[in-house]
């Protein structure tokens, strides 16, 4: 059995090889031609999978080592009878911690205060859910706004999108589409923008061109540059907006999700379905044989600093999102490379999770907050 899978999947080859010839491709730029005589076909979320790339091909299993879906065409391989396979949550928390250490940076570096304020949330899946779940246990006002999941029974404070337009901190997380009841391409465009007032955060960490970007740069300038920007995702990826990228305060080539042990767990994931389906066992059954423990193991903060100082620090410990950043407008500025948004991805400097390191020796509220913010 060939197996043809993206290089930036990690541990690709430890887990797949006893399965089959494993052979690693750049997930981009991948062709018909390429995966002509595979029998299994893994990506993330760079490779468009539609009939272009699959027609005439021995492909029988698709896996996508992600949570979105948006670049697989579905109808497409169910049509084929192409059996598919994604990994919903397997980097939620990763993105949650991006969310709490871009908000960590906003407060040391411009003290913007968000403990006790609005959060308002736009996407309930897998990742909405995590990060919803910890502004709750941390006491924040948290409302939610996504149609398909507000008739369920989960017990969120779901409100109209104009609610989450008054929020103080907007954090994005809905997936990219372009038709049904409720689109999300261009979801925010210049008529919700224009609501919004001065000071307010936006983290957009969900998929790019929910927002639209010519109309976020114009509220820029009606704002008087008084809105803090986080931004993961971009239109028209990997070709970005470098005049978005001047105004916001942090830019991050779609890493949000990108730490070791997430995409260790979506890989684990898709392992896990190409098994059940070719009705095999699964020969490395431990999970953390297959999921890395984090550098830092535990850590004490013998300093009780206010809650929101604290949390800064001891995240910015673990994830600075900063060095991201800073990354990013050095590769840019430097240029050498043919396409600077992938070299980052590709090349990206690993990162722990949040919740690989345990904290100790500080009070019981402290603890709390900070076990809130994904520490054990």
């Amino acid at each position: 059995m060939k197996i043809i899978a993206d290089e930036n999947m990690p541990n690709a080859k430890t887990l797949f090889s006893h399965l089959g010839e494993v052979a690693l491709v750049n997930g981009r730029t991948l062709t018909n031609e390429q995966v002509k005589d595979a029998d299994v076909l893994l990506v993330r979320s760079v490779t468009k999978v539609s009939k272009s790339l699959l027609e005439g091909s021995s492909v029988r299993f698709v896996g996508s080592a992600t949570i979105g879906v948006d670049h697989i065409d579905l109808d497409y391989l169910k049509d084929a009878n192409i059996e598919f396979s994604s990994a919903p949550g397997c980097n939620a928390e990763a993105v949650a911690d991006y969310v709490f250490s871009g908000l960590s940076y906003l407060y040391m570096t411009k003290n913007v205060q968000w403990l006790g304020k609005k959060i308002g949330i736009i996407g309930y899946g897998n990742v909405g859910k995590a990060v919803y779940a910890r502004f709750v246990k941390m006491g924040c006002h948290v409302c939610v706004y996504d149609p398909f999941e507000e008739d369920s029974a989960l017990s969120a404070n779901f409100v109209s999108l104009e609610e989450i337009l008054t929020c103080d901190v907007i954090s994005l997380h809905a997936p990219l589409t372009q038709d049904g009841d409720y689109p999300t391409k261009g979801m925010l465009g210049e008529n919700e923008l224009s609501k919004l007032s001065a000071g307010v955060a936006i983290i957009s960490a969900g998929r790019g061109g929910v927002i639209d970007e010519c109309a976020l740069i114009k509220n820029h300038q009606r704002l008087e540059g008084d809105i803090h920007l986080v931004l993961d995702v971009w239109d028209n990826e990997p070709v970005i907006n470098q005049k978005l990228v001047s105004i916001v305060d942090i830019a991050t080539p779609h890493i949000a999700g990108y730490s070791k042990q997430g995409r260790e767990k979506g890989t684990w994931m898709v392992y896990q379905a190409l098994c059940q389906y070719l009705k095999l066992d699964i020969v490395d059954t431990n999970i953390n044989d297959a999921i890395s423990a984090g550098c830092f193991s535990s850590f004490d903060v013998v300093v009780d600093f206010p809650h929101e100082e604290m949390l800064a620090r001891c995240i910015h410990a673990i994830y600075d999102v900063a060095r991201d950043d800073a990354r990013l407008r050095y590769k840019y500025r430097e240029n050498k490379e043919n396409n600077v948004f992938d070299w980052l991805r590709k090349h990206y400097v690993e990162r722990d999770e949040l919740n690989t390191c345990t904290i100790s020796k500080l009070n019981s509220s402290a603890l709390t907050i900070l076990s809130a913010a994904g520490f054990r």
